[in-house]
């Protein structure tokens, strides 16, 4: 049998039908039973908050490399963003980013499809708003409580001597050379974590990158790597082999961060504080002049 494709270039009412033939009646009082997820930072946050078999779908990144827990996403179905194929899954509930996918999202909600709009978060406070409404919007709200007040524990393990030792200068640098500026919630986690941000006071050029000259100039105690390990060769990872930070870099001291614990705001971010926090403390027990 010749397989169909669905066509929207000419019009949406083509769409919009199929929608309302699918769509399922409203879901009772206890939440959504059919939620579609359709950015990544909304699928780690439903991986753990929505209850068990309600979640039908995440995006094929929960699975890859960016994700937190890849195996967490196994069993559910995987797209790609796209209005016909989430259409096909009958979702009673669909969780987005507000800057992502605007055209499939106001498909879906013509058709009548209830869609959740998630802002980026950028501050703690702002990761657990966020938590606390999406746990409620899902039906799950204990979840919520719970995963903050897992968060809010190691957020307090962490942070327990930062104000009783030294606060070393960090910088954080990202893959494309970028570093993280002031207000960000990289700016706050690395304060919990008792460091002290020297990116703020250092000149960027035109594209938002430090330079390696800018960055040695501010003679950082911790150069951190916003990447992980075995990512692909970036730019920040470029700056350890030239020659002119091997000539220099004495005194600092460079760690790799795991990109997914903060590029999704969400209270795993704690463990990216609580990691940040080991390296303050190695640095404190370091004998003054030593080498990394």
């Amino acid at each position: 049998m010749r397989r169909w494709r669905l066509t929207l270039r000419p019009t949406g009412l083509l769409l919009t039908g199929l929608l309302l033939a699918i769509l399922p009646p409203a879901f009772a009082g206890d939440g959504p039973r059919r939620i579609v997820s359709m950015n990544l930072c909304a699928d780690e946050l439903l991986l753990r908050l929505a209850p068990p078999g309600r979640l039908v779908s995440v995006t094929w990144l929960a699975a890859g490399p960016a994700a937190i827990d890849p195996a967490a996403a196994q069993g559910l179905v995987f797209n790609h963003g796209r209005a016909e194929e989430i259409a096909r899954l009958a979702p009673d509930l669909v969780v987005a980013g507000r800057y992502t996918t605007l055209t499939t999202t106001q498909m879906l909600r013509r058709a009548g499809i209830p869609v959740l709009l998630l802002d980026e978060a950028t501050s703690l406070a702002g990761i657990r708003s966020q938590v606390t409404s999406l746990a409620a919007a899902v039906g799950n709200p204990a979840a919520g409580r719970q995963m903050l007040d897992a968060m809010d524990r190691m957020l307090g393990e962490a942070t327990l001597d930062a104000k009783d030792t030294p606060q070393p200068g960090v910088v954080v640098l990202r893959p494309g050379g970028g570093v993280a500026g002031a207000g960000t919630l990289q700016d706050e986690i690395l304060a919990a974590a008792g460091l002290r941000n020297l990116a703020p006071d250092a000149p960027v050029d035109g594209d938002g990158r430090i330079g390696l000259e800018r960055l040695l100039r501010l003679k950082p105690d911790l150069l951190v790597l916003d990447s992980d390990g075995d990512a692909p060769p970036a730019l920040a990872r470029e700056v350890l082999d030239h020659p002119a930070f091997r000539a220099r870099a004495a005194g600092i001291t460079v760690t790799s961060l795991p990109a997914a614990l903060w590029v999704c705001p969400g209270p795993w971010v704690a463990e990216a504080v609580g990691r940040l926090s080991a390296a303050r403390r190695s640095l404190a027990a370091r004998p003054r002049g030593s080498r990394p």
